[in-house]
């Protein structure tokens, strides 16, 4: 994958995204902490954008024509196939041994539908789109010149810190940021590993329904 990053744009988007994080940490919030994320979310997305537009690009983050976004997500969904029988071969092995794979992936949701159907939006489609625009689209970007294994190895380890929790390993992040990484090298186009972990997010929280 050809990429050249504006250097000056991403230490920006890199610096305003931080700081926005750090203000949500230590600014009383005004509405439920749901809410915040997804406002968070868009308005993060909105100035990476606006601060990268013109990376939107082949042999950068990937064209935003039709015809290039229809191939991506297309890639993208074989891509999440692909992974998905990896995961469902993996599951069958546990439950041939004894263990219930469901138990690995459980996380609590919302109760009423109103609140989980926002929180599947969230989840599974606007913080993805961030995410990758973040780590994939400006980290691995930057940290690409290195070489492709040292950028997927640093890029997936900044990307399981930021969702780690005390105490326990984030291996689904970890796991999850090889992938991403990986597809977005392979494919060239941002829009795979987007596509890549909004399935899974969304695979991750209706198997927690279960």
């Amino acid at each position: 994958m050809a990429t050249k990053p504006n250097v000056k744009s991403s230490a920006a988007a890199i610096a305003i995204v931080l700081l926005m994080e750090m203000a949500v940490r230590f600014l009383p919030q005004m509405a439920s902490p749901l809410v915040t994320t997804l406002a968070l979310r868009l308005l993060q997305v909105l100035i990476m954008t606006t601060l990268l537009k013109g990376q939107f690009t082949e042999g950068n983050m990937g064209s935003l024509a039709p015809e290039a976004l229809a191939r991506a997500v297309m890639k993208g969904s074989l891509w999440s196939l692909g992974f998905g029988a990896v995961v469902g071969t993996g599951a069958l092995i546990l439950v041939m041994i004894g263990i219930n794979p469901l138990h690995l992936v459980n996380m609590p949701l919302p109760k009423d539908t109103g609140t989980l159907a926002l929180f599947f939006f969230t989840g599974g489609i606007v913080a993805p789109i961030a995410e990758e625009l973040f780590f994939r689209g400006i980290i691995y970007r930057l940290l690409r010149p290195m070489g492709v294994a040292p950028a997927i190895l640093i890029s997936t380890l900044l990307f399981a810190s930021a969702h780690a929790m005390q105490g326990m390993v984030p291996v689904p992040q970890l796991v999850g940021g090889l992938l991403f990484a990986a597809a977005f090298e392979k494919e060239g186009h941002l829009a795979v590993p987007m596509i890549i972990h909004g399935a899974g997010n969304t695979a991750l929280f209706t198997l927690s329904l279960i």
